[in-house]
């Protein structure tokens, strides 16, 4: 069996304390004589000779209160365990947490027991300690990268929001409001909303399949690939339909596909103001929902997905269902996130995370609001208050578009320099 190392003790005295702690150190040197055992070898040494060279190769530090000065001891322990995490041992003196305790008329057989106790668990002590040192450099370490992993997305989160629309067009009255609620740091969901011409308004929204950071760039390079229009040969631009311009957008996408692919679903409307024609096109789309006017007891009408996801098939094509829409009637398009948005809770909390209709009972109650923005608020506070709410299992995102009013259109399309007027529009929470 392997032998206990060395006792390494230091008898600390003051300076007058000396004869007291030899005295000590020779009544402990008998008994280690008496009681064979690991080796003693015990220094006395006042207050200012102990240095950290000292304390560092000490098994134990042994105070002799009445031979020391009662306020030294205190400061002395906490330089101690500012060092090294030492055993300390006071024979006398009052009760300290941060020691062992010895009464003042132990025998010199009892501390020498205490001192080989120590000295036989010091190893596995030291193995300990400087486990818990490479842990702590190691855990240090892991804590730094979470940092940096954090303030990397915090800066992705900022970007992907910056390729947001800051203003929404409102043309004639033809209103437009959103909704962008990533479930983490960056959202697998994108939209835009834009001004195409004089009489025409855009909006697209893309829904990545999968999260975080692959699914964000990967709408971001969708979004900013969509062609609007295309150069044709005498120099004039042809505004693309929504059926080819996915079309277009699918074959950029197969044809940049890695070893990994990679899919997505959209949506992608024109609505010409003067002919209040909505052109919808779809890819694996949620169905777009198409609202009565506000007050009006008629059913919601579901547009389906026009085409297959996006990054398939290089070849797929896309259908475009054109919708005529009457005055104050709407137009919302929304990501697959709203299908869990809306858990069961009070009645199987087991299928809560599955997809439910529940969201467009609520859509259709903000829908009574005239004002996009004013149906966004409402669907925003209704996903703050349900349960869960804190724990969202996918990213939201909502486009609402509102036909104007058709005698205002007309007067006010043919005067161009009064087409649109920009509105700031709170689009992300």
């Amino acid at each position: 069996m392997p032998t206990a190392p060395d006792v390494r003790i230091q008898i600390i005295v003051d300076a007058h304390g000396v004869p007291r702690g030899e005295r000590l150190r020779d009544r402990l040197d008998a008994a280690a004589r008496r009681h064979p055992g690991p080796p003693i070898e015990a220094t006395v040494l006042p207050f200012h000779q102990l240095d950290r060279r000292v304390i560092e190769r000490s098994t134990a530090i042994v105070f002799l209160n009445v031979a020391c000065d009662h306020d030294a001891i205190p400061r002395t322990i906490a330089r101690i365990r500012s060092i090294i995490d030492l055993p300390m041992i006071r024979i006398g003196g009052d009760p300290d947490p941060h020691s062992i305790r010895l009464p003042a008329d132990v025998t010199p057989e009892v501390v020498l027991a205490t001192l080989r106790a120590l000295a036989h668990r010091d190893p596995e002590i030291r193995r300990l300690r400087a486990e818990i040192e490479t842990t702590t450099q190691v855990a240090d370490g892991v804590r730094d990268e979470i940092a940096r992993i954090d303030e990397e997305l915090r800066a992705a989160s900022m970007v992907q929001r910056e390729f947001l629309p800051r203003e929404m067009p409102d043309i004639a009255g033809t209103q437009v409001a959103a909704l962008w609620r990533p479930a983490g740091y960056v959202s697998g969901d994108i939209f835009d909303v834009f001004r195409i011409d004089h009489d025409r308004i855009g909006s697209f929204l893309a829904d990545a399949v999968g999260h975080g950071v692959p699914a964000a760039l990967m709408t971001m390079l969708i979004c900013r690939s969509l062609p609007i229009r295309e150069l044709l040969a005498d120099g004039s631009h042809r505004v693309r339909p929504p059926g080819e311009a996915l079309a277009a957008l699918n074959a950029f996408m197969v044809a940049r596909q890695g070893r990994q692919a990679r899919f997505a679903t959209a949506a992608y409307v024109i609505y010409d103001i003067r002919n209040r024609i909505a052109s919808i096109a779809s890819a694996g789309h949620p169905p777009v929902l198409h609202l009565p006017p506000p007050g009006d007891e008629a059913p919601t009408r579901e547009i389906g997905s026009t085409g297959g996801l996006l990054g398939v098939f290089p070849d797929a094509e896309f259908g475009v269902t054109e919708v005529e829409l009457a005055p104050e009637e709407a137009i919302v398009v929304h990501s697959d996130g709203f299908e869990q948005a809306f858990p069961e809770t009070a009645i199987d909390p087991t299928t809560s995370n599955l997809p439910n209709d529940r969201y467009r009972a609520i859509i259709d109650e903000a829908g009574r609001s005239r004002d996009p923005g004013e149906m966004i608020a409402r669907v925003r506070e209704r996903l703050d208050g349900h349960d869960g709410s804190l724990h969202q299992t996918d990213d939201l995102t909502m486009i609402c578009m509102r036909a104007g009013d058709p005698a205002v259109s007309k007067r006010a399309l043919p005067r161009r320099e009064h087409l649109v007027r920009p509105t700031t529009s709170p689009a992300t929470d």
